[in-house]
């Protein structure tokens, strides 16, 4: 499953999350535990340990670092009343249905079942792949819908800062950039 695709169910289960918790917050944490295991172990698998395991799903597929999410969450709920890490460890969990881990034991219950495998991707995947990613049109949908209802949930906090920054000098030097921008533009055209 790609990685938009994985955010927009971590969005899903967040939305289901914040009306439980009645905290819009844990939305963003359900959508950042959806992709957390691709953002860390593709790289780590791919780039830096490419040599050894060469392969993108490795510690954050699987269940004992979301046993130590869950085990942490429960313990920050109990004595702080923050349901965060939970749904952090929600949105793991779903990561790891989708991509079907539980026909990957070795990696899916690493280290129990013996030391993560050597796959022998090329060299060259890790960046084939994201370009891969870049090119799937389900994935620009995925990334329309999420922008979206991430702007309809916060719409008043963005509205808030929209009507900050239109007030900051920063705003006024960005606009007099893009004019100076298209104004030299319009020049080169035939």
């Amino acid at each position: 499953m790609y990685l938009l695709a994985h955010a927009m169910v971590g969005l899903l289960i967040g939305v289901v999350l914040a009306a439980i918790a009645g905290d819009r917050r844990v939305l963003a944490l359900a959508v950042l535990g959806a992709v957390l295991p691709d953002l860390i172990d593709k790289p780590l698998g791919h780039i830096l340990l490419a040599g050894t395991v060469g392969y993108g799903r490795i510690y954050f597929h699987g269940l004992t670092t979301l046993f130590l999410v869950v085990i942490a969450g429960l313990i920050l709920y109990h004595y702080r009343r923050w349901f965060g890490l939970l749904a952090l460890a929600a949105g793991m969990a779903s990561h790891q249905f989708f991509d079907g881990m539980w026909r990957h034991p070795v990696e899916w219950f690493w280290p129990f079942l013996g030391p993560l495998p050597s796959h022998g991707y090329p060299e060259d995947y890790f960046w084939e792949s994201v370009l891969r990613e870049l090119a799937q049109p389900s994935e620009w949908l995925f990334f329309l819908l999420i922008a979206g209802l991430f702007a309809y949930i916060y719409r008043r906090e963005l509205a808030a800062a929209l009507k900050r920054l239109a007030n900051s000098p920063i705003c006024l030097a960005l606009g007099l950039a893009v004019l100076a921008a298209l104004a030299m533009g319009w020049r080169l055209l035939p």
